[in-house]
């Protein structure tokens, strides 16, 4: 069965602890999601791009394998990188037209990455946050 990422029900946000509005609505993503052959997310592979800074734009690149073993995932931005506990529902929703529904977060110190856009006075714990669907082709309308 083949799968796409459906991009009309994916949002990924980051936002810090002290505040409940988020520092950015990521506005997309590439990449892929792995699935067992049992449906259970196996891993991912993701680009989210940042707001550019000085005219270049960034990626943030949020990596994991072997979830069921380790539960972690790689943080990239750059030359910082960071390993950081993951959370993960990955859920089979039934119906005429059925899909998995993934949901990721981690948390991790704003001085780990240094992102554009995240005051670097004094540590914050930032929390990347992506809700997702995987959908079958043959339900996906063109």
């Amino acid at each position: 069965m083949a799968w796409r990422i459906a991009m009309d029900a994916t949002e990924a946000t980051l936002s810090t602890s002290t505040s409940d509005d988020p520092l950015y609505q990521l506005p997309g993503l590439t990449g892929a999601f792995y699935l067992r052959p049992g449906g259970a997310l196996a891993g991912f592979a993701l680009r989210l791009p940042l707001p550019a800074r000085h005219g270049e734009p960034q990626d943030l690149w949020w990596e994991a394998a072997d979830l069921d073993r380790d539960g972690r995932a790689w943080l990239r931005f750059g030359q910082q990188e960071v390993c950081r506990a993951v959370s993960v529902l990955c859920a089979e929703i039934p119906g005429e037209r059925p899909y998995e529904k993934i949901v990721l977060e981690t948390a991790f110190s704003s001085w780990s990455l240094r992102l554009p856009g995240v005051p670097m006075l004094r540590p914050r714990r930032l929390t990347l946050r992506l809700f997702s669907e995987l959908r079958t082709t043959e339900s996906t309308p063109l």
